[in-house]
């Protein structure tokens, strides 16, 4: 693992990341992603956004560390990719983390760059499809955005959920 550290405490090109992603054992990325070093956990994060599909069980085992790292990081980078990982992962209606769910409302009206908002959406609507109260709250948290306050991408995006 001490090699694949040296390479991820590097700058990565695209091409590279999709030749760890498929190169390395899973679990040596997953652990690297804890670095205290904030390039090696980065790159890790960008690389497992790169696992085939075929590793999407893999990754939905471990949703709740993702979750807590996601909620935890000071990282807004991690935070986008870890957050894009979940969203691979589906969640069970059963057993939604209620701090999780907040940290998306939360990070929908923050100050978060576009990406991590973007995503905050998604994942709060993936967690509240199976609650029409939530489902409501969602749809009040999104009217509270004012549209034409709004880059492009939030503005479709919400029009988009709004529309569900």
């Amino acid at each position: 693992m001490s090699e694949l550290k040296a390479i991820l405490s590097g700058r990565l090109s695209g091409n590279e990341v999709r030749a760890l992603a498929g190169a390395y054992f899973k679990e040596d990325l997953f652990q690297l992603l804890f670095d205290p070093d904030k390039r090696t956990s980065d790159n890790a994060a960008w690389v497992l956004t790169h696992l085939p599909k075929t590793a999407d069980a893999w990754l939905a085992e471990r949703q709740n560390i993702l979750i807590d790292e996601a909620m935890r990081t000071a990282s807004t980078t991690k935070r986008r990719l870890i957050m894009n990982i979940l969203e691979r992962t589906s969640f069970d209606p059963d057993h939604i983390r209620t701090d999780f769910l907040d940290f998306c409302f939360n990070t929908i009206l923050s100050d978060e760059p576009v990406g991590v908002k973007s995503l905050a959406i998604k994942l709060a609507y993936m967690q509240s499809v199976h609650y029409p109260e939530l489902l409501e709250e969602i749809n009040a948290t999104l009217r509270m955005m004012e549209p034409e306050e709004l880059p492009a991408a939030l503005k479709h995006l919400r029009g988009k959920m709004l529309a569900k």
